[in-house]
């Protein structure tokens, strides 16, 4: 199954004092998007049945010369993971997240045994856990159409890119809410 491209993406950093930027953020998004904590708490928090999250993809392979520059890993092989987030049996969020293998020491080589397991309770559960840079950005939704059972058409989404560090290695988490996310509902 091939990886979601985001090469040609223009992501911008968060900007909270910026009004300019922030107001260029759907009301509906805007709390999501900017919010530092932990999305799995957030998603799970709203849920009336289940929350689970559906691996799509865990391989080794390269990431993206955006991750590569955003991760300061240039050339180096990365463990990257894609699931869906799914609130009460409707896919939420698409989530993306890159390891690069010299992150993937000492206690952070759990990472790799997750499955379906939600990232977000891993990493926030982790006294070490600092959250860096995160990114801000409107995407196509019609490139996640390979693992939906509906297609998009010109429906956008709205995501964020965020750098972690993990006894003190960084990794990359990009969550994007998919446009059936109601944000009523939430």
């Amino acid at each position: 199954m091939p990886f979601i491209n985001f090469s040609q993406q223009a992501w911008r950093p968060r900007a909270i004092e910026s009004r300019f930027f922030t107001d260029d953020i759907p009301e509906p998004y805007r709390e999501w998007l900017l919010d530092s904590g932990s999305l799995t708490r957030r998603l799970k928090s709203i849920c009336t049945k289940s929350f689970k999250v559906k691996l799509l993809q865990q391989v080794w392979g390269a990431p993206s010369d955006s991750e590569q520059q955003f991760l300061q890993c240039r050339g180096e092989r990365a463990s990257i993971r894609e699931v869906l987030l799914m609130v009460d049996d409707r896919p939420v969020v698409f989530a993306r997240s890159v390891l690069p293998e010299s992150s993937l020491t000492g206690k952070n080589k759990e990472l790799l045994q997750l499955g379906e397991e939600p990232l977000g309770d891993f990493l926030f559960s982790q006294p070490s856990l600092v959250r860096g840079q995160i990114e801000i950005e409107e995407l196509p939704a019609n490139q996640f159409n390979a693992h939906l059972e509906r297609p998009y058409h010109q429906e956008r989404a709205w995501g964020r890119r965020s750098l972690f560090y993990l006894n003190e290695k960084a990794i990359s988490v990009c969550e994007v809410f998919l446009p059936e996310h109601n944000m009523d509902y939430m």
